[in-house]
């Protein structure tokens, strides 16, 4: 029996150190990993500066600091638009070396601006944007690539935590990816990646107080940066209803046509009032969320396919798109005091969020400071208007392409 006791504790003990020495070289894979990716994509990382003239008489330029990444050979770069929102002037670094650069498109709501270089670096490597409608589960692991403050581009991990459209009263122009690792000055803009060196999107918001930061996928990157390249500026997708949410045991939440605008998109591609919205494009549509940020990515002048439930009978429609009116919001109130009555327009953002991107939640100069104030950007549209549209292109000193920093000036 005591032999037996031995052998059993023995071989349970050879178990565990398996068990252990296995744990340990998972764990040292994915450092490597991790190792490996950092390598072959942080030539893709540059730092964002802008400097932005103070509206004292005798102060020194603002000088805002961010993240951003090549995405193309031709010297674009994505980065966060509350960095890149009308400056004064504009320049990246790479590897130490400045570049002048200049915006080609911001877009406010979803935080995101292209910015290009026409001196480019010599050896530099580009992110390719993903049009995939799969969005990462919770648990993947995610590695995130910045230039944080002055330092050299650094590496950090964390896991997806979830997805949201919308955080407290805010909405958001599609779904966000929430994520674990927090947000620090100078990280807005960063390029995030999975396991498999593919890019899940951009750093566009953080939430200091549960240390998580929010990305943009990197399909709604994409869907905007062909807007700010085809038009120069981002147009937004609407078939003009309105609808209900309901909730039952038998269905769960659905999302029900309550009226068919006149002259509209839905009413010429035949939707009536009382059809359940099931798909739009690539999206299923369940709930309010899942309509905005399906509606995110149809394109005007497209045929969208829509699939209803009408009459307990499926359907299947083709919706040709029309541009949002400009006053027309996506989420609204009927009623302020019933939590339920909602009055959904087809459009891309909420109400909400029309005048600014994500408030307080934004990455900007510091971690909690507001990066795109209501002041800000009055203070941006009143610099442009007092200065005539055409950009005057910074110069670099002859036989350098070094700026000289605007303090130095």
């Amino acid at each position: 029996m005591r032999r037996s006791v031995l052998v059993a504790i023995l071989l349970a003990s050879l178990t565990l150190c398996s068990m252990l020495g296995a744990a340990d070289a998972d764990f040292l894979s994915l450092q490597r990993r991790l190792g490996e990716l950092f390598k072959e994509n942080v030539d893709s990382i540059v730092r964002v500066k802008a400097a932005y003239k103070s509206e004292k008489e005798g102060e020194k330029p603002q000088v805002v600091i961010g993240t951003g990444f090549f995405i193309s050979r031709d010297g674009y770069i994505l980065t966060n638009a509350s960095i890149a929102y009308k400056p004064d002037r504009l320049w990246v670094e790479h590897k130490n070396i400045s570049y002048s650069a200049r915006v080609i498109g911001e877009d406010l709501p979803a935080n995101l601006a292209l910015i290009q270089i026409d001196t480019k670096p010599a050896h530099f490597t580009f992110f390719q944007l993903a049009d995939s409608p799969e969005m990462p589960e919770s648990g993947t692991i995610l590695l995130r690539i910045s230039a944080p403050l002055d330092f050299e581009p650094s590496p950090a991990f964390g896991i997806v935590s979830g997805r949201e459209s919308r955080f407290a009263q805010r909405f958001f122009p599609c779904a966000y990816i929430r994520t674990t690792i927090p947000a620090g000055p100078g990280d807005g803009g960063a390029a995030y990646l999975d396991l498999n060196g593919k890019l899940v999107g951009i750093q566009v918001g953080s939430l200091p107080d549960i240390n998580s930061s929010y990305i943009l996928p990197s399909r709604a990157a994409m869907r905007i940066r062909d807007d700010f390249l085809f038009s120069g500026k981002v147009t937004y997708g609407w078939i003009g209803f309105e609808v209900r949410e309901e909730r039952t045991v038998a269905s769960g939440n659905q999302i029900v046509l309550s009226l068919i605008m006149p002259g509209t998109p839905a009413e010429s591609a035949g939707m009536v009032a009382g059809d359940v919205i099931e798909e739009i494009g690539d999206y299923p549509v369940r709930t309010i969320d899942d309509l905005r940020n399906a509606m995110f990515y149809t394109r005007v002048g497209q045929y969208v396919r829509v699939r209803l439930t009408r009459d307990a009978k499926p359907i299947e429609i083709n919706v040709r798109l029309a541009a949002r009116p400009e006053t027309e919001p996506l989420v609204h109130k009927v009623d302020p005091t019933d939590a339920d009555s909602t009055k959904v327009i087809s459009g891309p953002q909420a109400e909400a969020s029309a005048s600014t991107p994500l408030g307080s939640i934004i990455n900007g100069p510091t971690a909690t400071e507001p990066a795109l104030s209501p002041e800000a950007v009055k203070a941006a549209e009143k610099r442009e208007r007092n200065n005539p549209p055409e950009p005057k292109p910074i110069v670099p000193p002859e036989g350098t392409n070094k700026l000289i920093p605007p303090e130095a000036k």
